[in-house]
């Protein structure tokens, strides 16, 4: 096969892909908002499309669906070209990818975001499916918590000040878009952010407030020391907790009818 993006497929390569026993379609939720002065408003995008497609490897059998933007960015609203989704349009939107797949005769959906701001939304439709597809496993990937807590290791692994993977434009996603195409980056324009523990209060008011609340350049941690080199480790990290979360998900899933 010359791709996994189902988006580049034909409908007969489709077929017999499923034919083949490819019955499992990752979806990823992104967005299209602001990531600080030197990355581009399609990061989570980007990134979406490199993250659905390792995984789909990782798996085995598993093909990615065009990955959804915008997303839910109400946070992000007060910096230029920002997009929001309504939250019920989100919803419908996701709700729509997961009846078009199980129409088509897939059977496991993974639902996972490259983007904060749609995790728990992701989780809600998940349960909330679930029962109307009892023979279909419907999961998601890593929890929002699990990502921060996970931002927290990469620091450690790199020896570096807690909060310089800050979660947003910062080292973590810099280094990854380096990896990918150094051109993504902005680089004469790299510049620190807010550093410091993802609490919960700080989340609270990242969230509810808006990012500017928190920083003013909409960046959360430092980017200024990135490079592929750690994109490349941070990538690899993060994608094996990824990969080992939907693996015990779909190992252990639970049908509503049981």
């Amino acid at each position: 096969m010359k791709t996994l993006l189902l988006e580049e497929m034909t409908w007969a390569e489709i077929e017999e892909a499923m034919k083949n026993g490819f019955d499992t379609v990752i979806i990823f939720a992104a967005s299209i908002e602001q990531h600080g002065p030197a990355l581009p408003e399609s990061t989570d995008m980007v990134l979406g499309y490199a993250e659905a497609a390792d995984l789909a490897k990782r798996l085995g059998k598993a093909l990615v669906a065009p990955v959804i933007r915008p997303g839910l960015s109400a946070h992000h609203m007060c910096f230029p070209g920002s997009i929001t989704l309504r939250p019920e349009v989100f919803r419908g939107i996701v709700e729509d990818y997961i009846s078009a797949y199980v129409h088509h005769g897939f059977r496991n959906i993974v639902l996972c975001s490259s983007h904060g701001g749609n995790f728990k939304a992701l989780e809600e439709i998940a349960r909330e499916q679930a029962p109307l597809y009892p023979e279909i496993r419907i999961v998601t990937g890593c929890s929002l918590e699990e990502l921060d807590a996970s931002l927290i290791e990469m620091d450690k692994m790199e020896n570096q000040t807690v909060g310089t993977c800050g979660g947003h434009a910062c080292q973590w996603e810099t280094s990854l878009m380096m990896m990918l195409d150094e051109s993504y980056v902005r680089k004469d324009s790299l510049m620190c952010g807010h550093v410091g523990e993802l609490n919960a209060e700080l989340l609270d008011k990242f969230f509810n407030e808006g990012v500017k609340s928190v920083s003013t350049i909409g960046v959360m941690g430092d980017p200024t020391s990135s490079s592929a080199e750690k994109g490349i480790r941070f990538f690899n990290y993060l994608q094996e907790l990824q990969e080992k979360a939907i693996r015990s998900k779909l190992d252990n899933y639970i049908s509503p009818e049981d």
